[in-house]
Protein backbone atom coordinates (compact mmCIF):
# COMPACT_ATOMS: atom_id res chain seq x y z
CA UNK A 1 0.00 0.00 0.00
CA UNK A 2 1.25 3.49 -0.87
CA UNK A 3 0.44 6.14 1.71
CA UNK A 4 0.66 9.91 1.16
CA UNK A 5 2.38 11.37 4.23
CA UNK A 6 4.00 14.59 3.01
CA UNK A 7 2.42 18.01 2.86
CA UNK A 8 2.66 20.20 -0.21
CA UNK A 9 5.38 22.29 1.41
CA UNK A 10 7.37 19.19 2.32
CA UNK A 11 7.14 17.92 -1.24
CA UNK A 12 8.36 21.25 -2.58
CA UNK A 13 11.27 21.23 -0.14
CA UNK A 14 12.30 17.72 -1.21
CA UNK A 15 12.26 18.71 -4.88
CA UNK A 16 14.33 21.80 -4.08
CA UNK A 17 16.86 19.64 -2.24
CA UNK A 18 17.06 17.34 -5.26
CA UNK A 19 17.67 20.30 -7.58
CA UNK A 20 20.47 21.59 -5.37
CA UNK A 21 22.11 18.18 -5.05
CA UNK A 22 21.83 17.67 -8.81
CA UNK A 23 24.09 20.68 -9.41
CA UNK A 24 26.86 18.93 -7.46
CA UNK A 25 26.25 15.69 -9.35
CA UNK A 26 26.53 17.59 -12.61
CA UNK A 27 29.79 19.28 -11.64
CA UNK A 28 31.45 16.02 -10.61
CA UNK A 29 30.03 13.62 -13.19
CA UNK A 30 32.52 14.05 -16.02
CA UNK A 31 35.59 13.64 -13.80
CA UNK A 32 34.32 10.45 -12.19
CA UNK A 33 33.33 8.99 -15.53
CA UNK A 34 36.80 9.69 -16.93
CA UNK A 35 38.54 8.27 -13.86
CA UNK A 36 36.09 5.36 -13.42
CA UNK A 37 35.79 6.39 -9.78
CA UNK A 38 33.01 6.48 -7.22
CA UNK A 39 32.00 10.03 -6.16
CA UNK A 40 32.73 9.54 -2.47
CA UNK A 41 32.55 13.28 -1.87
CA UNK A 42 28.82 13.10 -2.66
CA UNK A 43 28.04 10.74 0.22
CA UNK A 44 27.98 13.46 2.86
CA UNK A 45 26.18 15.84 0.49
CA UNK A 46 23.51 13.17 -0.02
CA UNK A 47 23.08 12.76 3.72
CA UNK A 48 23.12 16.52 4.37
CA UNK A 49 20.44 17.07 1.72
CA UNK A 50 18.00 14.97 3.74
CA UNK A 51 17.32 12.83 0.70
CA UNK A 52 18.89 9.72 2.22
CA UNK A 53 15.80 9.54 4.46
CA UNK A 54 13.42 10.69 1.70
CA UNK A 55 11.18 7.60 1.72
CA UNK A 56 11.76 6.42 5.28
CA UNK A 57 8.27 6.52 6.85
CA UNK A 58 7.59 9.53 9.06
CA UNK A 59 6.98 7.36 12.11
CA UNK A 60 10.71 6.53 12.04
CA UNK A 61 11.77 10.15 11.53
CA UNK A 62 12.04 10.08 7.73
CA UNK A 63 10.50 12.18 5.00
CA UNK A 64 7.69 9.74 4.22
CA UNK A 65 7.92 10.24 0.44
CA UNK A 66 5.47 8.35 -1.74
CA UNK A 67 6.34 6.65 -5.00
CA UNK A 68 5.39 9.63 -7.20
CA UNK A 69 7.56 12.14 -5.36
CA UNK A 70 10.37 9.61 -5.26
CA UNK A 71 10.33 9.26 -9.05
CA UNK A 72 10.30 13.04 -9.48
CA UNK A 73 13.36 13.44 -7.24
CA UNK A 74 15.23 10.70 -9.11
CA UNK A 75 14.53 12.36 -12.44
CA UNK A 76 16.01 15.62 -11.15
CA UNK A 77 19.10 13.93 -9.72
CA UNK A 78 19.68 12.07 -12.99
CA UNK A 79 19.51 15.32 -14.92
CA UNK A 80 22.51 16.28 -12.80
CA UNK A 81 24.41 13.06 -13.50
CA UNK A 82 22.71 9.74 -14.21
CA UNK A 83 25.58 7.54 -13.01
CA UNK A 84 25.81 9.27 -9.65
CA UNK A 85 22.03 9.25 -9.34
CA UNK A 86 22.02 5.52 -10.08
CA UNK A 87 24.44 4.94 -7.20
CA UNK A 88 22.36 6.69 -4.55
CA UNK A 89 19.14 5.38 -6.03
CA UNK A 90 20.18 1.94 -4.79
CA UNK A 91 19.79 3.01 -1.17
CA UNK A 92 16.42 4.66 -1.76
CA UNK A 93 15.14 1.80 -3.89
CA UNK A 94 15.90 -0.84 -1.29
CA UNK A 95 14.34 1.32 1.44
CA UNK A 96 11.20 1.18 -0.68
CA UNK A 97 11.45 -2.62 -0.81
CA UNK A 98 11.95 -2.81 2.94
CA UNK A 99 8.80 -0.81 3.65
CA UNK A 100 6.85 -3.72 2.20
CA UNK A 101 9.15 -6.64 3.05
CA UNK A 102 10.36 -5.97 6.58
CA UNK A 103 8.30 -6.46 9.73
CA UNK A 104 7.41 -3.40 11.79
CA UNK A 105 9.96 -4.55 14.37
CA UNK A 106 12.78 -4.71 11.80
CA UNK A 107 11.81 -1.33 10.38
CA UNK A 108 11.77 0.16 13.87
CA UNK A 109 15.20 -1.32 14.55
CA UNK A 110 16.91 -0.36 11.27
CA UNK A 111 15.19 2.67 9.72
CA UNK A 112 15.94 5.27 12.45
CA UNK A 113 19.67 4.81 11.87
CA UNK A 114 19.26 6.25 8.37
CA UNK A 115 17.86 9.43 9.92
CA UNK A 116 20.06 9.77 13.01
CA UNK A 117 23.33 8.15 11.94
CA UNK A 118 23.38 8.43 8.17
CA UNK A 119 23.16 4.71 7.52
CA UNK A 120 23.08 3.70 3.86
CA UNK A 121 21.90 0.38 2.42
CA UNK A 122 23.02 -1.31 -0.75
CA UNK A 123 21.29 -4.27 -2.37
CA UNK A 124 23.65 -7.14 -3.13
CA UNK A 125 21.15 -9.51 -4.73
CA UNK A 126 22.80 -10.52 -8.01
CA UNK A 127 24.66 -13.68 -8.87
CA UNK A 128 27.37 -13.45 -11.53
CA UNK A 129 25.82 -16.24 -13.57
CA UNK A 130 22.24 -14.92 -13.69
CA UNK A 131 21.80 -11.58 -11.92
CA UNK A 132 18.89 -11.28 -9.53
CA UNK A 133 16.95 -13.91 -11.49
CA UNK A 134 19.32 -16.58 -10.21
CA UNK A 135 18.52 -18.26 -6.92
CA UNK A 136 21.31 -17.35 -4.51
CA UNK A 137 24.58 -19.26 -4.64
CA UNK A 138 25.53 -17.45 -1.43
CA UNK A 139 24.93 -19.83 1.48
CA UNK A 140 23.88 -19.31 5.08
CA UNK A 141 24.95 -22.16 7.33
CA UNK A 142 22.97 -22.32 10.61
CA UNK A 143 25.07 -22.06 13.77
CA UNK A 144 24.23 -21.25 17.37
CA UNK A 145 22.77 -17.73 17.48
CA UNK A 146 22.70 -17.12 13.73
CA UNK A 147 24.29 -18.03 10.43
CA UNK A 148 27.70 -18.14 8.76
CA UNK A 149 27.50 -16.53 5.32
CA UNK A 150 29.76 -17.35 2.38
CA UNK A 151 29.45 -16.10 -1.19
CA UNK A 152 30.06 -13.37 -3.74
CA UNK A 153 27.61 -10.72 -4.90
CA UNK A 154 28.18 -8.85 -8.12
CA UNK A 155 26.48 -5.67 -9.40
CA UNK A 156 26.45 -4.31 -5.83
CA UNK A 157 25.77 -0.65 -6.60
CA UNK A 158 26.67 1.80 -3.79
CA UNK A 159 28.65 -0.91 -1.99
CA UNK A 160 31.61 1.45 -1.48
CA UNK A 161 29.47 3.85 0.56
CA UNK A 162 27.02 1.46 2.21
CA UNK A 163 27.10 1.16 5.98
CA UNK A 164 24.95 -1.98 5.69
CA UNK A 165 24.84 -4.67 3.03
CA UNK A 166 21.46 -6.26 2.36
CA UNK A 167 21.61 -9.52 0.45
CA UNK A 168 19.94 -12.82 -0.29
CA UNK A 169 21.30 -16.25 0.60
CA UNK A 170 20.02 -19.80 0.76
CA UNK A 171 19.92 -21.50 4.15
CA UNK A 172 21.70 -24.86 4.18
CA UNK A 173 21.68 -27.68 6.68
CA UNK A 174 24.23 -27.50 9.50
CA UNK A 175 26.81 -29.26 7.34
CA UNK A 176 26.54 -26.56 4.66
CA UNK A 177 24.59 -28.61 2.14
CA UNK A 178 21.98 -26.93 -0.06
CA UNK A 179 18.66 -28.59 -0.77
CA UNK A 180 18.92 -30.70 -3.92
CA UNK A 181 15.30 -30.14 -4.95
CA UNK A 182 15.07 -26.80 -6.79
CA UNK A 183 11.71 -25.91 -5.20
CA UNK A 184 13.09 -26.55 -1.73
CA UNK A 185 16.20 -24.55 -2.53
CA UNK A 186 14.10 -21.61 -3.70
CA UNK A 187 12.06 -21.81 -0.50
CA UNK A 188 15.29 -21.57 1.53
CA UNK A 189 16.25 -18.21 0.00
CA UNK A 190 16.00 -15.36 2.53
CA UNK A 191 17.22 -11.78 3.03
CA UNK A 192 19.87 -10.70 5.52
CA UNK A 193 21.35 -7.37 6.53
CA UNK A 194 24.79 -6.94 8.05
CA UNK A 195 27.14 -4.04 8.82
CA UNK A 196 29.57 -3.31 6.01
CA UNK A 197 32.45 -3.52 8.50
CA UNK A 198 31.51 -6.99 9.76
CA UNK A 199 34.44 -9.39 10.01
CA UNK A 200 34.86 -11.34 6.80
CA UNK A 201 33.16 -8.80 4.52
CA UNK A 202 35.27 -7.25 1.78
CA UNK A 203 34.73 -5.40 -1.49
CA UNK A 204 36.55 -6.30 -4.66
CA UNK A 205 36.96 -3.46 -7.17
CA UNK A 206 35.62 -5.14 -10.29
CA UNK A 207 33.63 -2.28 -11.86
CA UNK A 208 35.06 -1.25 -15.24
CA UNK A 209 32.16 -0.88 -17.62
CA UNK A 210 31.17 1.01 -20.76
CA UNK A 211 28.96 3.45 -18.88
CA UNK A 212 27.49 4.35 -15.50
CA UNK A 213 31.10 4.31 -14.33
CA UNK A 214 30.50 6.51 -11.27
CA UNK A 215 27.87 4.18 -9.83
CA UNK A 216 30.33 2.19 -7.70
CA UNK A 217 28.87 -1.16 -8.74
CA UNK A 218 31.48 -3.41 -7.17
CA UNK A 219 31.55 -7.01 -5.90
CA UNK A 220 30.81 -7.80 -2.24
CA UNK A 221 32.46 -10.92 -0.85
CA UNK A 222 31.22 -12.70 2.29
CA UNK A 223 33.98 -14.91 3.69
CA UNK A 224 32.43 -16.90 6.54
CA UNK A 225 30.65 -13.87 7.96
CA UNK A 226 28.65 -14.44 11.14
CA UNK A 227 25.20 -12.81 10.98
CA UNK A 228 23.00 -13.04 14.09
CA UNK A 229 19.54 -14.54 13.88
CA UNK A 230 17.88 -11.12 14.29
CA UNK A 231 19.42 -9.92 11.02
CA UNK A 232 17.51 -12.43 8.94
CA UNK A 233 15.03 -9.73 7.94
CA UNK A 234 12.79 -11.50 5.44
CA UNK A 235 12.01 -15.16 4.90
CA UNK A 236 10.18 -14.30 1.64
CA UNK A 237 13.03 -12.76 -0.32
CA UNK A 238 11.97 -13.37 -3.90
CA UNK A 239 8.23 -12.97 -3.43
CA UNK A 240 8.71 -9.89 -1.27
CA UNK A 241 11.09 -8.29 -3.75
CA UNK A 242 8.79 -8.73 -6.73
CA UNK A 243 5.70 -7.67 -4.77
CA UNK A 244 7.37 -4.30 -4.15
CA UNK A 245 9.29 -3.94 -7.40
CA UNK A 246 7.80 -0.57 -8.30
CA UNK A 247 10.45 1.00 -6.07
CA UNK A 248 12.99 -0.33 -8.55
CA UNK A 249 11.19 -0.26 -11.90
CA UNK A 250 9.94 3.31 -11.58
CA UNK A 251 13.20 4.60 -10.13
CA UNK A 252 15.25 3.05 -12.94
CA UNK A 253 12.77 4.49 -15.43
CA UNK A 254 13.15 7.89 -13.79
CA UNK A 255 16.93 7.82 -14.00
CA UNK A 256 16.85 7.17 -17.74
CA UNK A 257 14.18 9.81 -18.21
CA UNK A 258 16.48 12.28 -16.44
CA UNK A 259 19.32 11.13 -18.70
CA UNK A 260 17.16 11.73 -21.77
CA UNK A 261 16.21 15.22 -20.61
CA UNK A 262 19.88 16.02 -20.02
CA UNK A 263 20.75 14.88 -23.56
CA UNK A 264 17.89 16.91 -25.01
CA UNK A 265 18.91 20.04 -23.12
CA UNK A 266 22.53 19.66 -24.24
CA UNK A 267 21.51 19.19 -27.87
CA UNK A 268 19.29 22.27 -27.77
CA UNK A 269 22.07 24.32 -26.17
CA UNK A 270 24.54 23.39 -28.89
CA UNK A 271 22.13 23.63 -31.81
CA UNK A 272 20.95 27.10 -30.90
CA UNK A 273 24.34 28.57 -31.75
CA UNK A 274 26.18 26.04 -33.95
CA UNK A 275 27.07 27.22 -37.46
CA UNK A 276 28.76 25.23 -40.19
CA UNK A 277 30.03 28.31 -42.00
CA UNK A 278 30.54 28.21 -45.74
CA UNK A 279 29.81 24.98 -47.60
CA UNK A 280 29.34 24.39 -51.34
CA UNK A 281 26.23 26.27 -52.35
CA UNK A 282 25.83 28.30 -49.14
CA UNK A 283 27.80 31.10 -47.53
CA UNK A 284 26.81 29.94 -44.07
CA UNK A 285 24.67 27.19 -42.55
CA UNK A 286 22.92 27.77 -39.24
CA UNK A 287 21.81 24.45 -37.79
CA UNK A 288 18.92 26.03 -35.93
CA UNK A 289 17.39 26.92 -39.31
CA UNK A 290 17.43 23.35 -40.65
CA UNK A 291 14.19 21.41 -40.91
CA UNK A 292 15.92 18.13 -40.10
CA UNK A 293 17.07 19.68 -36.81
CA UNK A 294 13.55 20.83 -36.01
CA UNK A 295 12.16 17.37 -36.76
CA UNK A 296 14.86 15.63 -34.73
CA UNK A 297 14.22 17.77 -31.68
CA UNK A 298 10.52 17.17 -32.10
CA UNK A 299 11.04 13.42 -32.13
CA UNK A 300 13.20 13.63 -29.02
CA UNK A 301 10.51 15.62 -27.22
CA UNK A 302 7.83 13.07 -28.08
CA UNK A 303 10.00 10.21 -26.78
CA UNK A 304 10.66 12.12 -23.54
CA UNK A 305 6.99 12.88 -22.96
CA UNK A 306 6.02 9.26 -23.66
CA UNK A 307 8.40 8.05 -20.95
CA UNK A 308 7.36 10.78 -18.53
CA UNK A 309 3.70 9.95 -19.03
CA UNK A 310 4.20 6.24 -18.46
CA UNK A 311 6.08 6.84 -15.19
CA UNK A 312 3.64 9.47 -13.90
CA UNK A 313 0.56 7.40 -14.73
CA UNK A 314 1.86 4.28 -12.98
CA UNK A 315 2.99 6.27 -9.92
CA UNK A 316 -0.36 8.02 -9.69
CA UNK A 317 -2.24 4.72 -9.93
CA UNK A 318 -0.14 3.32 -7.10
CA UNK A 319 -0.62 6.42 -4.94
CA UNK A 320 -4.37 6.29 -5.59
CA UNK A 321 -4.48 2.71 -4.33
CA UNK A 322 -5.51 1.30 -7.68
CA UNK A 323 -4.93 -2.43 -8.02
CA UNK A 324 -2.54 -2.84 -10.94
CA UNK A 325 -3.46 -6.52 -11.16
CA UNK A 326 -4.50 -9.24 -8.74
CA UNK A 327 -2.20 -11.65 -10.58
CA UNK A 328 1.43 -11.28 -9.38
CA UNK A 329 2.96 -11.97 -12.80
CA UNK A 330 0.64 -9.52 -14.55
CA UNK A 331 1.33 -6.87 -11.90
CA UNK A 332 5.07 -7.32 -12.26
CA UNK A 333 4.86 -7.13 -16.05
CA UNK A 334 2.80 -3.95 -15.91
CA UNK A 335 5.25 -2.29 -13.52
CA UNK A 336 8.12 -3.05 -15.88
CA UNK A 337 6.51 -1.27 -18.85
CA UNK A 338 7.55 2.29 -17.84
CA UNK A 339 11.14 1.12 -17.39
CA UNK A 340 11.26 -0.42 -20.84
CA UNK A 341 9.75 2.71 -22.40
CA UNK A 342 12.15 5.03 -20.57
CA UNK A 343 15.31 3.00 -21.15
CA UNK A 344 14.62 2.27 -24.82
CA UNK A 345 13.61 5.88 -25.47
CA UNK A 346 16.71 7.20 -23.71
CA UNK A 347 18.95 5.32 -26.14
CA UNK A 348 17.00 6.65 -29.12
CA UNK A 349 17.12 10.21 -27.79
CA UNK A 350 20.88 10.21 -27.31
CA UNK A 351 21.32 8.70 -30.77
CA UNK A 352 19.26 11.48 -32.34
CA UNK A 353 21.08 14.14 -30.33
CA UNK A 354 24.47 12.93 -31.53
CA UNK A 355 23.40 12.84 -35.17
CA UNK A 356 22.02 16.36 -34.98
CA UNK A 357 25.01 17.81 -33.15
CA UNK A 358 27.52 16.05 -35.39
CA UNK A 359 30.79 14.18 -35.18
CA UNK A 360 32.21 16.27 -32.36
CA UNK A 361 29.82 14.48 -30.00
CA UNK A 362 31.62 11.21 -30.77
CA UNK A 363 34.81 12.40 -29.09
CA UNK A 364 35.64 11.05 -25.64
CA UNK A 365 34.67 13.60 -23.00
CA UNK A 366 31.75 15.14 -24.86
CA UNK A 367 28.65 15.09 -22.68
CA UNK A 368 26.60 13.31 -25.33
CA UNK A 369 29.30 10.66 -25.71
CA UNK A 370 29.09 10.00 -21.97
CA UNK A 371 25.29 9.89 -22.01
CA UNK A 372 25.41 7.55 -25.01
CA UNK A 373 27.45 5.08 -22.97
CA UNK A 374 25.37 5.54 -19.82
CA UNK A 375 22.12 4.98 -21.72
CA UNK A 376 23.28 1.56 -22.92
CA UNK A 377 23.03 0.08 -19.44
CA UNK A 378 19.25 0.56 -19.31
CA UNK A 379 18.15 -2.72 -20.92
CA UNK A 380 20.21 -4.76 -18.46
CA UNK A 381 18.52 -3.66 -15.23
CA UNK A 382 16.30 -6.43 -13.84
CA UNK A 383 13.97 -7.41 -15.17
CA UNK A 384 15.92 -6.92 -18.36
CA UNK A 385 14.06 -5.65 -21.41
CA UNK A 386 14.07 -9.11 -22.98
CA UNK A 387 12.81 -10.72 -19.77
CA UNK A 388 10.01 -8.15 -19.58
CA UNK A 389 8.94 -8.75 -23.17
CA UNK A 390 8.87 -12.48 -22.50
CA UNK A 391 6.84 -12.03 -19.32
CA UNK A 392 4.32 -9.77 -21.05
CA UNK A 393 3.85 -12.42 -23.72
CA UNK A 394 3.43 -15.18 -21.16
CA UNK A 395 0.81 -13.14 -19.28
CA UNK A 396 -1.10 -12.48 -22.50
CA UNK A 397 -1.24 -16.18 -23.34
CA UNK A 398 -1.95 -17.50 -19.83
Amino acid sequence: MHIIEMTGDERSAALASARELATYFDAAGADHDRENSFPAEMVERFRASGLSALNIPKRFGGGGADIKLYTECMQILAEGDPATALAFNMHLGVVGFFRGMWSDADQERLFPGVVTSGHLFDGAYSETRAGVIGIADTIAVPVDGGYVISGRKTWATLSLAATHHTFNACITDRDGNLAEDITARGASEVMFVCPADAKGVRIELTWDAMGMRASGTETVVFDKVFVPECDLVSSRFREGLFENLEWQTLSFASIYLGLARKAYAEAVRILKTKRLGAIPGAADVVLADQQRVHAGLGEMKILIEAAAGAIALTARRLNDGEEISSDPSARLAALEIPKVIATENAMKIVDIAMRLVGGGSYRRGHMLERLYRDSRSGPFHPLTTDQTLELLGQVALS
